[in-house]
């Protein structure tokens, strides 16, 4: 069974007594014996201020050992590594960080050697690029990117089995004829950024269509398959690699995505078992929006026409209908059509300001908007989806929204028609 490995800082070491302390990254305050036992032979003389991995162990007197401590290999130039920023300056635009593993030495980093020109890091972020030794003698980072924490996952999309599995069955994907991005003059383009050599499964990853993608880097492919029902599907890149993404990733307002799109997108960085998935997708020619936190179309005026006219004439001569026979219950749906067609509009302006980024948080749940419907406010909920052009592509929201207008039709034809002696329809009527 393999040791857990474990990282520190030797706080004390006694040449006379052959004994010292370590202090870990992950034990608190907790101080850890270190022996000459302790000690890889390629480790014989320890001193203070050495950062050293290690595994644990606990001696006949219950204390915790350090075991084949070594010490941490230093820093070395054209290397990639990630930092955890310490301190930006606004007003000299740089900063510095810490090593993750190797933390004695600071690495300074410029704003100029962001990849990312749109973006300022803050304090506790991680930034990944190339170490460069400036002729002052510090560390300096180079062709940087700002790595994103992992977004909260939307509730609907597929574990990592499942993703696995439909990723299994679209293999071997076809052969898709390469594509090159098109970049505005003002987009942010990571992908111009000099290659950098990547150390790990190069030459896997041109042979096998599982295996792990660039992160933070914008690569194109094809659309093979979407199930626009569940919000889910996979994209063949030119390489034909496969790569899992959801509708939150697809950055577009008044868009969804269709199978054979051509687009442009850049993957996560996938920890431990979970699979590879794309976080942002755009058609291609659209790349500037990609590392934009609005939508492509967000300034575009999103009304469907088509739907917006004849939705409106279906609900207004519901309407008419409904106050032919009662006023009072014409009333009443005036009433529910405006707090649904406020419903709408805020789900929409939640779902276009979060842009997919934070999954469903602040969303008005689709049961509200089907309940509010059943009770009467589907004409303005009908008016709100074709204003918004919301709701109008997902086909489980679309069957259920009538059959909640057909409920609510049948009820109200009942109360009106069929028992027009009941005290409460006498009540309603004219």
């Amino acid at each position: 069974m393999n040791k857990q490995i474990h990282y520190g800082t030797v706080t004390h070491w006694f040449d006379e007594l052959q004994r010292g302390s370590v202090f870990s990254d992950d034990h608190g305050t907790q101080r850890i014996l270190l022996e000459p036992s302790s000690l890889n032979t390629n480790y014989p003389h320890p001193k203070s201020g050495d950062r050293i991995s290690f595994s644990l162990h606990q001696d006949d007197k219950n204390r915790l050992c350090a075991e084949d401590a070594t010490l941490l290999p230093p820093l070395k130039e054209n290397e990639r590594v990630e930092i955890t920023l310490s301190d930006w300056n606004y007003q000299q635009n740089g900063g510095y960080g810490k090593h993750q593993i190797q933390r004695t030495t600071p690495i300074f980093i410029l704003g100029q050697f962001l990849n990312d020109q749109t973006r300022i890091p803050d304090t506790g972020e991680i930034l990944e690029g190339r170490l460069v030794k400036h002729s002052n003698g510090q560390w300096l980072m180079v062709e940087a990117d700002i790595i994103e924490p992992p977004p909260e996952l939307p509730k609907d999309i597929p574990g990592p089995n499942e993703i696995r599995s439909l990723q299994a069955e679209l293999m071997p994907p076809p052969l898709l004829k390469k594509t090159k991005p098109t970049f505005s003059k003002h987009a942010a383009t990571p992908s111009e950024k000099p290659a950098t050599p990547n150390t790990t499964n190069t030459e896997e990853t041109e042979k096998a269509g599982a295996d792990t993608l660039p992160a933070n880097k914008v690569l194109c492919g094809t659309i093979i398959s979407w199930n626009d029902e569940k919000g889910y599907g996979f994209i063949c890149t030119e390489n034909n690699q496969t790569v899992f993404f959801h509708i939150s990733a697809f950055h577009y307002a008044a868009q969804r995505p269709q199978q054979e799109q051509q687009v442009s997108f850049y993957c996560n960085r996938p920890t431990g078992s979970e699979p590879q998935r794309a976080m942002r997708v755009v058609l291609l020619g659209h790349e500037a929006a990609l590392f934009s936190e609005r939508p492509y179309d967000y300034h575009a005026f999103n009304f469907n026409l088509q739907k917006l006219l004849s939705y409106g004439i279906f609900g207004l001569a519901y309407l008419i209908v409904v106050a032919y026979f009662s006023a009072k219950l014409a009333l009443l749906y005036l009433a529910a059509s405006a707090i649904a067609f406020g419903m709408y509009r805020s789900d929409k302006q939640t779902a276009v300001t979060q842009a997919g980024k934070q999954g469903y948080l602040g969303r008005v749940p689709e049961q509200k908007l089907h309940q509010i419907g059943l009770i009467g406010g589907w004409p303005g909920a009908l008016l709100a989806r074709g204003a918004f052009n919301h709701k109008t592509g997902k086909t489980s929201f679309i069957r259920i929204f009538w059959i909640t207008v057909a409920v609510n039709i049948a009820i109200t034809y009942a109360l009106l028609i069929h028992y027009a002696d009941n005290p409460i329809a006498l009540f309603l009527k004219n």
